[in-house]
């Protein structure tokens, strides 16, 4: 009987978790063709939004950022991989 109870139990928790795992923001549902402005709301929020990395907006000072982080991601690995070397 409690195998029955652990059973459903467990079933009933996977179904659950694959429907919370599912993106909940899709927005509004669309017909085909169909095109939808953003409100001014969505606009000031995206182009007030921080930006994703560190590196600068400068092209040449990114790539100086990126190679130095590189670098130091290089040691790390290798001190990770190679104790002795």
């Amino acid at each position: 009987m409690k195998r029955i109870i652990l059973l459903a139990a467990f079933s009933m928790l996977t179904t659950t978790a694959a429907g919370l795992a599912q993106d909940r923001d899709r927005g509004p549902v669309l017909r085909n063709g169909e095109i939808v402005i953003p409100s001014e709301r969505a606009l000031e929020r995206e182009a007030v939004t921080q930006p994703r990395n560190e590196f600068s907006t400068n092209d040449a000072d990114a790539l100086k950022q990126m190679e130095r982080q590189n670098r130091r991601i290089d040691r790390e690995v290798e001190k990770g991989i190679c104790m002795g070397c």
